[in-house]
């Protein structure tokens, strides 16, 4: 359970594909030390933009033995590439190497990692509810006989159980997976969205929980977004201007937030998580990131000067965000990072 009365958290999401391996678990360490409270990564076949991709936990195994406090987690996994048992043993194995501090995130998958490999992704969002009951069922130590419509086990158990119960958050956007995410989740991890967005959405996760008979105060409500800190906002913007496809992931959240944009039709069906990386959808890509107006990527991330993100920030709080998770984006990122570390991360441990 997520306490009603806790401080707002702050993670951070690791710069993959931006860095080698050696590179992101010094980072991992980096932000740690600054006072993040969670450390996130991709867990991903293949990535939008290119770059090194790392297999998600292996790099949370060596992240395990390298940090001492913060929070470990993927954002996110998905239940196609894993049989639940093999999974289930994985977490529960860096959750003893983390000393107890690992967060399994699901999502219900992206075509990135599964249609140029081959991997099934039929019935995706029934498939995670079966994944996420199985693989519950063995973290306690049962002993499954279970006759599944996508896994049967015979006389089946870990022989490793977590030091905790491991909380399973949702990366969910749809109308379905987001009642799921209030029905069975123990967090939420949105994709970027303005606060307005945020809180609509957040309406139907606590509608989920209310029709399982759980409270919205269970559920560690987060959101990742993209920050760019300067000293003149000027420069913040830029940046996020220059990735505004990224800040807006897919077309229909404009119309959602109201932007009068004209949108062509084989531009209007393109999402993230349908995305191939290949020249067609990249060419896609780009053509829909010069329609996006530079102020909806503005809202849709927390740029601007230290006060300008504090105040951003906390919009985002007063929409139910509980869990910021930040992709440092800043036009000098080691600058951004000393700003949140030394002004904005205090400020909200100091005043929620």
């Amino acid at each position: 359970m997520f306490p009603a009365n806790a401080q707002v958290r702050f993670g951070c999401f690791l710069p993959v594909p931006a860095s080698p391996v050696d590179k992101l678990l010094k980072i991992a360490k980096v932000n740690e030390d600054a006072g993040f409270d969670s450390l996130w990564f991709p867990d991903h076949l293949l990535f939008i933009p290119p770059g090194i991709v790392p297999e998600a936990w292996s790099m949370l195994a060596a992240a395990a033995v390298t940090t001492n406090k913060a929070l470990l987690g993927t954002c996110v996994s998905d239940p196609h590439r894993y049989n639940p048992a093999v999974l289930a043993q994985k977490v529960a194995t860096v959750d003893h190497l983390s000393g107890g501090r690992i967060i399994l995130g699901l999502g219900a998958g992206e075509a990135m990692n599964l249609e140029p490999f081959g991997i099934d992704w039929k019935n995706p969002v029934t498939k995670l509810v079966e994944f996420v009951s199985v693989i519950r069922r063995l973290w306690a130590g049962e002993v499954l006989n279970y006759d599944g419509k996508f896994w049967k086990f015979k006389n089946a158990f870990l022989q490793i159980a977590p030091l905790r119960k491991i909380p399973i958050y949702f990366g969910a956007n749809s109308r379905r997976t987001l009642k799921l995410t209030g029905e069975l989740a123990d967090g939420w991890l949105s994709i970027p969205l303005s606060p307005k967005l945020y809180a609509q959405r957040l309406a139907l996760v606590k509608q989920g929980a209310e029709n399982a008979g759980r409270s919205i105060d269970e559920i560690d409500t987060g959101i990742y977004l993209y920050t760019a800190v300067a000293e003149n906002a000027e420069d913040a913007y830029k940046q996020i201007e220059s990735i505004k496809a990224q800040v807006i992931p897919s077309p229909d959240l404009l119309e959602a937030s109201g932007y009068d944009v004209e949108i062509p039709e084989h531009i209007r069906s393109l999402s993230y998580f349908r995305a191939l990386p290949d020249p067609e959808w990249i060419e896609k890509f780009l053509a829909y990131n010069e329609l996006i107006p530079r102020e909806a990527a503005i809202e849709f991330s927390i740029a601007g000067t230290a006060e300008d993100c504090i105040e951003k920030i906390d919009e985002y709080i007063k929409a139910g965000a509980k869990h910021i998770l930040l992709i440092n984006a800043g036009p000098d990122p080691r600058q951004t990072l000393k700003v949140y570390s030394e002004k904005i991360i205090p400020h909200f441990k100091k005043t929620t």
